[in-house]
């Protein structure tokens, strides 16, 4: 399989762009092999070269936990869950969390500041994220200002 030559080229010391040209295999597919290559538990890997899942879901499948790996693979087979679906729920699950604690900090600021807040996730960085502020007029505006600036006009900055 593709999979374990690319991968065993790699362990041999070849660096990616030799193993893309002479395989004439795009530089982005050769490391989502090796990414297979490397992150697979055996028992995935063997499901995957059985023809069992796909590479796209194998590939899916190599961004989990070791731990979850085999579980969520047998699932998708029993359930023939889908690429995308299978990504939507691992997005679902791990945001569902998220999502609930920051509506709950969003609350609680809201009610300390009298404000309306809402915290929201970045989707690219999971350490970071957004506050948001809404005001419905210029008055509501000028209160947030006051309110963040502690009663400092631009002037005072």
């Amino acid at each position: 399989m593709k999979v374990n030559l690319i991968g065993q080229l790699a362990d041999a010391g070849i660096k990616n762009t030799i193993i893309s040209k002479e395989t004439e295999i795009r530089d982005y597919q050769v490391r989502h092999y090796l990414r297979v290559y490397r992150n697979l538990v055996p028992e995935v890997m063997s499901l995957f070269q059985a023809g069992r899942i796909t590479f796209s879901m194998a590939r899916a499948i190599a961004s989990l936990d070791e731990k979850k790996q085999e579980k969520a693979a047998r699932d998708t087979i029993a359930k023939g869950t889908s690429v995308n679906g299978f990504r939507n729920k691992l997005k679902d699950s791990t945001d569902k969390k998220l999502t609930a604690e920051l509506e709950r900090q969003s609350e609680l600021y809201s009610g300390i500041s009298g404000l309306d807040i809402t915290i929201k996730p970045d989707k690219h960085n999971p350490k970071a994220g957004v506050w948001l502020i809404r005001y419905a007029d210029l008055d509501m505006y000028d209160v947030i200002a006051d309110r963040i600036g502690n009663g400092k006009t631009l002037d005072d900055f």
